[in-house]
């Protein structure tokens, strides 16, 4: 091969340059990239389930809840689940972090 490097090439070696933990980041084996994805299935999971539960609540709240209370409750309801959602979401992303840091 010459040595003269495509644009590709040399667009890579810049982007690298302007970004240079792109250098020292390491590559994930086959075995952190399933464990990866399994964090990733597990916690959709659970948002899903939250979802689910959530969903169920709003649904019934009627059976529970006087009317002139519906929208108060409803709006509880939906604040708890984007809060549970943001938590969940968060450590998920922590212990795909903690995977990406092991050392080798």
């Amino acid at each position: 091969m010459s040595g003269l490097k495509s644009a590709w090439e040399l667009s890579l070696e810049k982007s690298n340059e302007l970004v240079p933990e792109m250098k020292t980041k390491k590559k994930l084996s086959p075995a952190e990239k399933k464990e990866i994805a399994q964090i990733r299935v597990d916690y959709k999971a659970q948002i899903a389930d939250l979802d689910v539960t959530i969903q169920h609540k709003l649904n019934h709240l009627d059976d529970r809840v006087r009317p002139e209370n519906l929208g108060e409750e409803a709006e509880k309801i939906k604040q708890e689940f984007i809060d549970e959602k943001e938590r969940l979401e968060k450590e998920m992303e922590e212990k795909i972090s903690a995977v990406h840091q092991r050392k080798p």
